[in-house]
């Protein structure tokens, strides 16, 4: 390198640091110590401190307690062959001891012991939240209607806390006067993807009522995808008249059923829409190499005809052979995928103990001695269901969970079924301890073709044939999530009456 590159390379230096250091955001270097190597100007009114003195401190010296563990675990970098990024909120205390909210953003550096912090100071946002949890009525649920996230003005609304209802059905805070019918068709609702607005009596801990007006919608990621469903609620309980009441519930009921039978059309229609177009777009997949194939064979025969190569009769039987086979390739397919679209089995009368024996009989006993698998059946009562069809979705997602633990290499690796009934719906979910999937790729797997094996363990076929198993037969719901320490998979259908 001549001395003119490196006093390029100087300046190029000088003006990166320029750019870090009149940055609006605080941007650091930590080691895995979480000790400041470096701040920029932007850190320090952030957390009052003076440059020289962050040198002399480490980060999570500045955080509250109950912040330190999860931040500590995001500096472990499970893969050295990629660039290891993560994002926290935290809360650090300032010089004039006074909170600040940080969101913070963890790039791994070359050197793999060095971290980039890129930290935004968010405390107003957080005051805005603040303000909007206080006096706004409002929940979240995930696919399945269990409650994921609830305000404080629900809360106090209602006299309950977050360990009574975080995970809890949200049908299963409705007053008893109400028909489950009425939920029924919200969650109709909300399958469809339309918004649900009306009046619900609902129960507070100590049993006594309030009635809201509750606007229920989905909420979409950046996919386009379903996440889950948002819930804004107004109190009116102090605007019911007793007397109305009981024709207002009544009234509910019948507009309900009626809706049903609309919603479940609609559903059915949306149902079969989203099957074919991800059949067409299976189907172009199988047939590409196929078509090509022949495409090829006939564009080679019809070359040396033209070029007066004369192929000898056996050369044409044998291309036009191959040609066929092709052809009886791409026919097969077609049966397969009509095969496929339809149930293998009657619908047939059976209890979740019965359905995870048989599974469990299944399971290759060498393949999973060295891992511990529990069930946990809260209600064996009798359903009707494809149970084929169930069994080979719920194997799948246990083999999956096997094949997790056993490439992670986890010593005491666990697989736990939990079974459980609530308001005409059976839950069965199935959680592993092999790590979980990562963030980015977690909402692809439902999709077909796509794996996070190696080519040579599987296409990629076996979740996005259980997701079209469980909503077009069984009429359910299939999700995935990670815990701390793995996947979890729900899996929620609609019992038949």
């Amino acid at each position: 390198m001549s001395l003119e590159d490196i006093e390029k390379l100087k300046r190029n230096n000088q003006e990166l640091q320029e750019i870090i250091n009149h940055s609006w955001d605080g941007i650091g270097i930590i080691d895995k110590s979480t000790k400041f190597i470096y701040v920029n100007n932007a850190f320090m009114p952030i957390l009052g401190f003076s440059k020289e003195e962050l040198i002399t401190k480490t980060f999570t010296s500045l955080m509250e307690d109950k912040y330190i563990e999860d931040f500590l675990s995001h500096l472990i970098i499970k893969d050295n062959n990629k660039k290891h990024k993560a994002e926290i909120d935290i809360v650090c205390n300032r010089k004039d001891q006074k909170k600040v909210y940080l969101k913070i953003t963890i790039s791994s550096m070359l050197n793999k012991n060095l971290f980039v912090i890129n930290t935004k100071d968010i405390t107003a946002q957080i005051s805005d939240d603040q303000i909007l949890d206080d006096y706004v009525i409002s929940m979240y649920t995930d696919l399945h209607g269990h409650i994921t996230k609830v305000s404080s003005a629900f809360l106090k609304l209602s006299k309950y806390t977050q360990t009574d209802i975080l995970g809890k059905a949200f049908s299963s805070l409705a007053h008893e006067d109400t028909d489950q019918i009425i939920y029924k068709n919200i969650n109709k609702s909300l399958s469809t993807q339309q918004e649900w607005n009306g009046k619900l009596k609902k129960k507070k801990k100590n049993g006594s009522a309030f009635w809201i007006d509750l606007r229920m919608k989905p909420m979409y990621n950046k996919y386009g995808d379903v996440t889950g469903y948002t819930a804004l609620m107004f109190d009116i309980t102090n605007e019911i008249n007793l007397n109305d009441e009981a024709s207002m519930l009544q009234e509910q009921v019948s507009t309900a059923k009626n809706e049903i039978l609309e919603k479940d059309d609609l559903l059915i229609h949306q149902s079969k829409l989203a099957v074919m177009t991800e059949t067409l777009q299976r189907l172009s997949h199988e047939w590409r190499q196929p078509l090509n194939l022949i495409s090829i064979k006939a564009q080679k025969l019809e070359l040396d005809y033209e070029m007066n190569n004369n192929p000898t009769i056996d050369n044409t039987i044998d291309t036009l052979e191959k040609i066929k086979n092709e052809a009886d390739t791409l026919s097969l397919t077609i049966e397969n995928f009509q095969k496929f679209l339809e149930p293998k089995s009657k619908k047939e009368i059976t209890k979740p103990s019965t359905i995870i024996e048989k599974l469990l009989v299944m399971l290759d006993f060498e393949s999973t001695k060295n891992i511990n698998i529990i069930k946990k059946i809260d209600d064996d009562i009798e359903f009707k269901t494809y149970s084929e069809e169930l069994t080979t979705v719920l194997l799948n997602i246990i083999l999956n969970a096997k094949e997790a633990i056993q490439r992670n290499n986890i010593k005491n690796g666990e697989i736990k079924i939990s079974v459980y009934f609530l308001n005409d719906t059976i839950y069965f979910e199935i959680k592993d301890n092999g790590k979980g999937i990562d963030d980015e790729i977690i909402h692809k797997v439902f999709e077909p073709y796509f794996s996070t094996k190696d080519a040579k363990h599987g296409v990629g076929l076996g979740l996005y044939t259980s997701k079209i198993l469980i909503n077009m037969h069984l009429n359910g719901i299939i999700t995935v999530s990670n815990h701390s320490n793995g996947a979890n998979f729900k899996i929620s259908i609609t019992v038949e009456n």
